[in-house]
This record gives C-alpha cells, structure tokens and sequence, in this order.
C-alpha cells in the first residue's frame, strides 16, 4: 500500500501522509465491520484498489495551480546547501530558465501578468482575485487563461530564437 501511495503522488510526503489516512480508515472500517476482511475475495488487490482511490481523492481534492515550487526547488537544492547534487550545466540551465521566464512575464500585458501572478506566484482562488483586481470571477479566470496563452507563445517564440546559440 506505501508503495502504491508512492506511485500515484507527488512528493513523499504526501505519500506517507496518504499512507497514514488509509491505514487509519482501513482500522476504522475493519473495526466497526469485522467480517468485511471475510468477505473480500482478493485482499491484495483490494488493498491496492483502496490505496488508489484514496490517492485519486486526495490528488482532487488539492487546489490545481501553475505552480512554480519545483523551480524554486530545484535552485534551493543547487546553491551551497548540497554542492555535490547538480552539476553547473544543471544550475545554470534553471538560472535560464528564469530569465526566460521573466523576460517573457515583461511581455505580457499588465493585466494579465498581474492576474497571473496572483494566481500562480501568489496562489490566489480566483475568488480572491476578482475581489483584489474588482472584476468578475470569470474575468479572473480568463485573464489567467490568456496570460497563460500568451506566456506559452512568448516562451515558445525565446526558445526558438536561441536554439541557434545551443
């Protein structure tokens, strides 16, 4: 069941988190109905289907947001903390990667960088948003879509312009 957890999310620690909450339901569940265990045919393949429904569940349930936690991330782990985990070429690709992804934010329309980055820097519902911004919550999210849309084309656009350099 750990491992099936493991499999189906993001980061270990909402492994184990998903781990400990099946345990304690299966000891819930086998507590108030004992002869449910008798019943089951294959408890392995139960086990794991039960696993994975939990996990499905709990990966709906978390907010969806363009995050950007695994850039930061990644540039935590690669400064003096741990020398040895990535290499130079490693380092200086994600430092790219952020001055792309800020020389392309600097293109976008004011409007829309700024209900991007409240959406997916700061991780405001868009209900929060509409309030911040005084518009309506599907304006919110429209402005995110085409920030969106239009992020992708101006990083699509750098990437070409400097495939000539690589």
């Amino acid at each position: 069941m750990r491992r099936r957890c493991r499999q189906l999310t993001r980061c270990s620690q909402d492994a184990e988190d998903a781990f400990s909450e099946l345990r304690l339901r299966l000891f819930s569940l086998f507590d108030k109905e004992p002869e449910r265990l008798i019943t089951i045919d294959n408890v392995q393949a139960w086990l794991r289907r039960v696993a994975t429904n939990l996990c499905i569940d709990r990966i709906r349930q978390s907010p969806v947001t363009c995050s950007l936690d695994w850039l930061d991330q990644d540039l935590y782990d690669s400064v003096t903390w741990q020398p040895l985990c990535y290499s130079p070429e490693h380092t200086a690709s994600l430092h790219q990667s952020l001055e792309a992804l800020s020389l392309a934010m600097d293109q976008l329309p004011v409007l829309l960088c700024e209900a991007l980055e409240l959406r997916c820097i700061e991780g405001a519902e868009y209900q929060n948003m509409a309030s911040k911004l005084a518009i309506s919550e599907q304006n919110a999210r429209k402005r995110v879509q085409l920030a969106r849309q239009q992020l992708r084309a101006v990083l699509g656009k750098l990437g070409k312009d400097n495939e000539g350099f690589e």
